[in-house]
This record gives structure tokens, sequence and C-alpha cells, in this order.
């Protein structure tokens, strides 16, 4: 494992990389367009690099951020979620994010086109994996994880990225596939079973109220 881990940091091949190709899998199970979860996919990977890793002055894309990205950026390190959000921007699961001329979503000014994915995280992997046996990894891996969790930007990143953020690649080069690991799959087991005790109790409640 070490030495697989040597060879990917040698190649460049990190987080950036998994947070594309797991957010790109992620709007693609939810939404089923290739070509816009590619762009979703990229654009949400720059954001987070740049918001949570680097920080504005150590990205080539910082130069270029409006006001606006720039408290979006601020509310994102705070764990702040906006209500509404601002004009320009459309709500994609759970996020704000804007959309370009060509209909894919932005940032800095600049699209994150379908190519641009393919340059920067498909081609980028490929010394080292099969870019065709990535992507239908990735897509496995998060369509084990709920609807509500998908959808949730919050829970994606703590539940579907986090966990596997240092060791994806590693794993898929391993055993040629990506499972969640077994804490988090309790975890997931144990929450689907208080939201079902919850419903059924509700419904109980309304059976109740409906009888008298």
């Amino acid at each position: 494992m070490e030495n697989i881990d040597k060879r990917l940091k040698a190649y460049g091949i990190g987080r950036f990389q998994v947070m594309a190709l797991l957010q790109a899998a992620r709007y693609y199970v939810l939404k089923g367009d290739l070509e816009k979860a590619k762009s979703f996919g990229l654009n949400r990977a720059i954001f987070y690099a740049w918001a949570k890793y680097y920080g504005p002055a150590k990205r080539p894309v910082a130069a270029r951020l409006s006001r606006v990205e720039e408290i979006l950026r601020k509310q994102t390190l705070r764990g702040i979620k906006p209500s509404k959000c601002p004009e320009g921007y459309v709500n994609v699961l759970g996020e704000c994010v804007k959309t370009g001329p060509r209909g894919y979503y932005s940032i800095g000014e600049q699209e994150q086109l379908p190519v641009d994915f393919d340059h920067q995280v498909l081609r980028k992997i490929k010394p080292l994996i099969d870019p065709d046996k990535a992507w239908k990894a990735a897509v496995e891996y998060v369509s084990r994880f709920p609807r509500k969790i998908l959808e949730n930007s919050s829970l994606f990143y703590k539940y579907v990225y986090e966990p596997v953020r240092d060791s994806f690649f590693t794993e898929l080069i391993r055993k040629g596939r990506v499972e969640p690991p077994r804490e988090i799959i309790e975890r997931l087991d144990s929450l689907n079973k208080m939201i079902e005790e919850a419903r059924r109790k509700q419904r109980s409640i309304t059976d109740f109220f409906n009888a008298a």
C-alpha cells in the first residue's frame, strides 16, 4: 500500500481528483446527465480545494473570484449554508453554484466543461488507473448511499467523500472496487432505523387522530 501511495503522490493524484470524481458520480446518480455531472464535479472540486485547503491566495482562480464567491467561500469555511442563493446562482444539490453561458457550472467567471474534467481528472489518473474503471467504481460507491445523503452537501462530504478521500484510489488499485467503511454503513443503518421508527410513530399518531 505504501508503494501505491508513493506512486499516486508522484503523479499528483490526490484529494482533488477524488472530490471531482465523487461529486460527478453523485450528480450523475441523482440527475443522470453525464456532461453536467462532469462540470459539477470539477466545479465543486475547485471550490472545495480553494476554500478548505489552499485559501484564496494560493489558487490562480482566486484572482477572478467575485465578491459573492468570496462570501460563499467564507460561509463554506464556517459550515454555513445560505437559505437562499444570491442572484445569478442556482441551488444544485444544496449548494449555490453559478451557471456559465453554455449552461455548465462556473467559478471565477470560468466554466468547467466536460473536457476540462476529462483533462484534470481522467487523464490525470490514467497512468495508474483505467479512467473507465475509476468512473464505474465511483458510481457504484456513491450508489451505496441513501438519496437523502447524496442530496445534502454536508452529509455527502461527511459520509461519502471524507472517509475515502485519502484511500479511494489506493483501494481501487488494490481491490478493483471501493466499499464504504464498515463504521459508516453501521451508522447509516442505525440512522435509517431511527428514521423508520419515527415514521412509524408518526403514522400511529395520525391514525389515532383520524380514528377519533
